[in-house]
């Protein structure tokens, strides 16, 4: 494993034991290196996992500090971007058709999304999901197949995450999730019913497992009719 995720976890776990405590200011970077005889490249790419992760945040001129932490929230995934095979469990039906579904070297932008060299082979995953039997959403996926190993066309037309938990038995810790959109492009409307200057909704999701690997980079695109987004915001 490379280095930088041996610190993230290290620094992961302390949090986590509570040695790094809410609201605590980390050592700077430099004593952090020292700590861990690596350079400043590597533990950027460590705390830059944990961010991701929502464990630390960076506040410009002041350093690096623990966000709030709760046990319970050990796979904080599941509160949104978990799936649709999880999310609508025992209220809708959920099936996937597989539009695609090949073996591509990842390019510099994979390569970026997913922390793997250009040239590292990925699952390049197309499905159309529905609920009900209705069209819901277009997925496009990409995951390392050093991470997530064969994968079949069963586990697409299931669950690909229920595969990686309990076929592999792995733990899905955290995802990066951003909400965009962009004018559809011919694959929207043949699947979603859009016009072509009829937007879809998109969320691009960058999904990590418990040792601080990437295993998904995932574009979900939906009519912008069906979307919506709800949540709740605390004043501290």
């Amino acid at each position: 494993m490379a280095k930088y995720r041996d610190i993230a976890d290290d620094i992961r776990q302390k949090i986590k034991n509570q040695e790094y405590t809410f609201g605590q200011k980390l050592p700077y970077e430099y004593v952090l290196c020292m700590s861990y005889h690596c350079n400043k490249e590597t533990m950027k790419k460590a705390l830059d996992i944990l961010v991701k992760e929502g464990l630390i945040i960076r506040r410009r001129g002041a350093g690096t500090f623990v966000k709030d932490y709760d046990p319970a929230m050990d796979n904080p995934v599941s509160k949104f971007g978990r799936g649709l095979t999880a999310q609508y469990e025992g209220i809708k039906e959920v099936t996937s058709e597989v539009l695609e579904f090949e073996v591509v070297p990842a390019d510099e932008h994979l390569s970026e999304k997913l922390q793997i060299d250009v040239g590292d082979f990925v699952y390049h995953i197309i499905r159309l999901r529905f609920l009900d039997k209705i069209p819901h959403l277009i997925d496009i996926t990409y995951i390392p197949i050093s991470v997530v190993p064969n994968l079949k066309l069963q586990h697409l037309k299931g669950s690909i995450y229920g595969y990686i938990e309990k076929v592999l038995k792995l733990k899905i810790q955290s995802c990066h999730l951003t909400i965009n959109a962009a004018l559809s492009t011919p694959l929207e409307q043949q699947y979603l019913g859009l016009k072509e200057n009829e937007p879809y909704i998109q969320e691009e999701q960058i999904s990590f497992l418990s040792n601080g690997s990437i295993f998904e980079y995932t574009l979900s695109r939906q009519h912008f009719s069906h979307f919506e987004f709800q949540t709740v915001i605390v004043q501290q």
